[in-house]
């Protein structure tokens, strides 16, 4: 497992001064660590720099490229890039970094002083510092921050005679880099050189660790939602109107009215207020079928549509529509709220279901086709979709549960993604309708995921620093759908975000703080938010900036919080204080009034 050097570290190597301001403390943040991800069988041609945009990306959520005379000579082969020019003593060669959005998008820009997503509070903001560079060689490298119409903020010129990686540190003055568009690194002419890794440093407000969680995975997904759009874009680094996901721009709204809180204070309610009603006016214009809306998006003739061979989903739209259910309950503002009731009352839910009684998981993109597969397994999906059709149609009783506390594979997120949303999953009542104790089968899952590295992979990095998550989410490459479990045998990816999906069950929540501060120092918890996956052995890690996972890490987060520091929870609050969800939740609960002693304190965080 790969530890950056602590700002200490680096300053006594390179005897340069960069110092953290009072009040702050100074993260690495990296730009981009040149490690290929690639199948074992993929040719990769020195000289051929064509790029997907969907699966080539930096670690902050952007796009990169290659610029210079001699672009095309540069090999990246292996973890690290190669120039040489030692035989073109008139030709240059490097790397350009967008650092906010596309570099293609002048509007995207990183203010130093202010280096997370503008609606981030200004005393919640960290500023950038210093910027550091692995590199290793013989001639001249030249770092420069330019604007987005080139004009130059700041530069460096590193005078290379190192056979061996070396970091080389510059402070930055935060100040003088308001508009930030690019971080470029340039060999210079006769230059011989290689670059491992691209970081900037950090400046971290000094704030407990349980508020410093929620900020840094809050400000993973903001990175992702449009303010000209309304929508969440499913990664980070692809343009606007390209790809959207319904669901995490759901889960931002609600992440937003919690981000919003008096106790938490990361926005401030007008801006979780104006979220709210610029989603909802952008999603109602959407096209459903059968009242589905789409699961992804995309804008086309200046309008959003279903993105083509994606689907109408039926669990998409419960979460997108319990998510702004509760944000509005908690932000006050009962016309979405209703209206959030009237759209889940339009779905055509007869027309959806399959000939087993159970809802279909959506229809094709053409609106007509039912998707073949329906919601019959158990756990919190199903949990989700059944309590959207029971806020619909609380008489509504579905067919029981496909092996009832079992979560298929032993995947770690189907256990606890309905308690993001409501409290009532933290009883270990049989529920009404599988007879299922959620609480047991969520602490046994929790036990097995905690369990399973150090005794299948005892040596492994993982299991030595306690990281788990045998869950679902991007495969290593970043360019397919991976789905692990606790059932599978010689699991050797790692999906962190069930860390803190689980973490209110542990029973110590400062063991988990302890936890997420050391992925920190690995690199896996950096201040742009949890990576998207991990090798088990260390050697690798996946840094998309993934919109799904980052709306369950925010929300887990903020859970996290308020029991940490036993406060009231306001999304479970909402949770029970809705009457459509207290009738929904009569499916699985009916013995459970709004006032019920037990749901009150679980929404409270004891």
């Amino acid at each position: 497992m790969r530890l950056l050097p602590t700002i200490g570290a680096v300053t006594m190597m390179l005897g340069t001064q960069v110092m953290a301001q009072p009040g702050t403390r100074l993260v690495w943040q990296p730009v981009q660590e040149y490690f290929i991800h690639r199948d074992e069988t993929q040719q990769v041609q020195a000289g051929t720099k064509r790029l997907n945009s969907f699966t080539a990306y930096t670690h902050i959520g952007t796009d990169f490229g290659f610029h210079g005379q001699a672009e095309h000579e540069m090999d990246w082969l292996t973890d690290e890039i190669v120039v040489h020019l030692s035989q073109q003593p008139d030709a240059w060669a490097g790397m350009w970094h967008s650092l906010a959005g596309q570099a293609r998008n002048a509007n995207r820009v990183m203010d130093f002083t202010r280096a997370y997503p503008e609606p981030i509070t200004a005393k919640h903001q960290p500023r950038v510092s210093a910027v550091m560079i692995e590199a290793a060689g013989r001639g001249k490298i030249k770092l420069e921050i330019k604007s987005p119409v080139q004009e130059l903020r700041w530069s460096q010129m590193i005078e290379l005679n190192e056979p061996q990686y070396r970091m080389f540190v510059y402070p930055v003055a935060s100040e003088a880099v308001r508009d930030a568009k690019t971080l470029v690194w340039t060999a210079e002419p006769g230059s011989e050189v290689k670059v491992s890794g691209l970081f900037l440093g950090v400046e971290l407000p000094q704030l407990p660790w349980d508020a410093y969680a929620f900020l840094a995975s809050f400000a993973k997904i903001a990175r992702s939602y449009s303010i000209d759009t309304g929508f969440v874009r499913d990664r980070a680094h692809i343009e606007e109107g390209a790809f959207e996901s319904v669901s995490a721009t759901g889960m931002y709204v609600l992440a937003s009215a919690a981000a919003a809180q008096e106790s938490v204070g990361v926005v401030t309610p007008d801006y979780a207020r104006w979220v709210l009603a610029r989603t909802h006016e952008a999603v109602k214009k959407l096209q459903t079928a059968r009242g589905l809306l789409p699961h992804f998006v995309h804008r086309r003739d200046n309008a959003y549509r279903i993105h083509p061979n994606t689907e109408y989903s039926t669990v998409d739209t419960a979460i997108y529509a319990q998510s702004m259910l509760l944000a509005a309950t908690m932000l006050g503002v009962p016309a979405v709220a209703e209206d959030m009731i009237l759209q889940m009352q339009r779905i055509e839910y007869d027309l959806l279901r399959l000939p087993d009684g159970h809802l279909s998981h959506g229809l094709a993109d053409d609106g007509v086709t039912l998707l073949p597969h329906g919601w019959q397994d158990w756990g919190g999906e199903t949990a989700l979709v059944m309590l959207m059709e029971g806020i619909a149609n609380p008489q509504q009783r579905p067919p029981p549960m496909r092996t009832p506390g079992k979560a298929w594979q032993g995947t770690g997120f189907i256990t606890e993604v309905q308690s993001l949303f409501h409290p009532d999953f933290d009883s270990d009542a049989p529920d009404a309708h599988d007879g299922v104790r959620w609480l047991s089968v969520r602490r046994a899952m929790f036990g097995a995921q905690r369990a399973y590295l150090p005794k299948r992979w005892p040596q492994s990095q993982a299991a030595r620093h306690g990281i788990y998550g045998l869950s679902a989410g991007e495969n290593q490459a970043g360019n397919s759908y991976h789905v692990g479990g606790v059932d599978l045998p010689d699991q050797k990816l790692v999906h962190p975000h069930y860390v803190l999906m689980s973490a209110t069950l542990h029973t110590q929540p400062a063991e988990i703080y302890e936890l997420l501060e050391r992925m920190e120092k690995a690199g896996y918890f950096p201040p742009w938010g949890m990576v998207e996956n991990l090798d088990v052995d260390g050697r690798s890690y996946l840094p998309m900036e993934g919109a799904l996972n980052a709306g369950f890490e925010a929300l887990s987060a903020y859970h996290l919080l308020a029991k940490h520091r036993q406060i009231p929870d306001a999304i479970h609050q909402a949770s029970q204080n809705s009457p459509q969800i207290r009738r929904a939740m009569q499916l699985f609960y009916p013995q459970a009034p709004s006032d019920d002693s037990a749901a009150v304190e679980a929404a409270a965080g004891r």
